[in-house]
């Protein structure tokens, strides 16, 4: 009886937490919200285990890209 209502719990925690992420938007999006694209890198770039693994992180750095303002980094000297 309790291992059923454990599992019921868990089934239930684990739809709630699911439904409470973030959606992810699109590359076109970030294109026409620069605002939102801009916070996003911000918060990426002070995470940066957040550039492999959340979508926003990777759509907003293609809108970056595709936009024309990113700036590439210097070359390095070896």
């Amino acid at each position: 009886m309790y291992r059923l209502i454990a599992i019921r719990c868990g089934c239930l925690v684990s739809v709630l937490l699911a439904s409470c992420s973030k959606p992810a938007h699109d590359v076109a999006y970030y294109m026409q919200h620069e605002g939102e694209r801009n916070a996003i890198l911000e918060k990426c770039k002070a995470n940066p285990d957040l550039i492999s693994r959340d979508e926003n992180c990777q759509a907003a750095g293609n809108a970056q890209f595709r936009s024309g303002s990113y700036t590439p980094s210097k070359p390095q000297k070896w």
